[in-house]
């Protein structure tokens, strides 16, 4: 055998390498979010003001009979979030980043019955339930504190991500994720597609 041929041996496959790079974002996600839970008790009560609305609002479309008009995307990352019952009356959102906020309740996006698209990263969500969303495609609520799929049941939803939410699931749902053969996407038996887990 040659050198060469000890080489090939060692190189790492290109699974194993992203597998390392999504476990050490993970791990310094946790460390971050441990550090938080640290100074959790510090944190005051922050609800969505009409203010974080105005500065958070894009993208003029129509709306109904296509004779109104509305704001249909709204980003409010990073804002020290706990609650955001303003939403349930922004009933023409379509495209909602509520991002690296400290929320536990998503139950005012029920409200929301035109939306195609969330992003809820970061959050502290302990569930992604929702009342069934006809026209939501995308949902992000990685980097939380998921438990369950339960409740996770739209229509057309085609995407699902709980990035590093895994470990609280029940271990025969992380066993199979973390089998060869699914590589970090459970398919779920529904009319939707994958789960990014990893």
């Amino acid at each position: 055998m040659s050198d060469e041929d000890d080489l090939e041996d060692f190189e790492p496959d290109q699974d194993d390498l992203e597998r390392e790079d999504d476990e050490k974002e993970t791990e310094e996600w946790e460390d971050d979010r441990k550090e938080e839970e640290d100074f959790s008790e510090e944190w005051m009560p922050t609800p969505l003001t009409e203010d974080m609305m105005k500065e958070g609002l894009s993208l003029l479309c129509k709306t109904g009979s296509g004779l109104a008009h509305a704001y249909v995307k709204l980003e409010v990352k990073e804002r020290d979030l706990t609650d955001i019952y303003l939403l349930r009356s922004y009933i023409h959102l379509r495209y909602v980043d509520v991002s690296e906020n400290h929320l536990t309740d998503l139950s005012p996006l029920n409200y929301l019955i035109h939306l195609l698209w969330l992003k809820a990263d970061g959050n502290r969500l302990r569930s992604a339930q929702l009342n069934e969303l006809p026209y939501l495609q995308i949902a992000s609520f990685a980097y939380n504190q998921i438990t369950d799929t339960e409740g996770i049941s739209h229509p057309r939803l085609g995407s699902l991500n709980l990035k590093g939410d895994q470990r609280h699931w029940p271990q025969d749902l992380r066993r199979l994720l973390g089998s060869s053969r699914v590589r970090g996407c459970l398919l779920l038996i529904q009319t939707w597609g994958f789960i990014t887990a990893y």
